[in-house]
């Protein structure tokens, strides 16, 4: 696969994303002094087309590793960034 596809899944994963929140907006709090962060669970299949698993209302910020530390305190650090903190 090229970079092409790997974009196109990217975006197609966005778009799961995306459409995942717009079918729930109704029944979501909505308070602008508070936020919650989701966390998705996407499974990627050998045509690089993306299958939403589940979606984590509080995911797990634990770290077992070093990689795994790094991309979560990336993750916090951009959500940080969003809310202008």
């Amino acid at each position: 696969h090229g970079s092409e596809e790997g974009n196109r899944c990217f975006y197609n994963i966005q778009m799961i994303i995306i459409r995942s929140l717009l079918a729930v907006q109704k029944v979501m709090m909505n308070d602008k002094h508070c936020f919650e962060l989701y966390g998705y669970d996407v499974m990627i299949d050998q045509d690089l087309k993306p299958w939403l698993i589940e979606v984590n209302a509080s995911p797990s910020l634990s770290a077992d590793t070093q990689a795994d530390h790094d991309l979560k305190v990336g993750l916090l650090e951009d959500m940080l960034d969003v809310i202008d903190m």
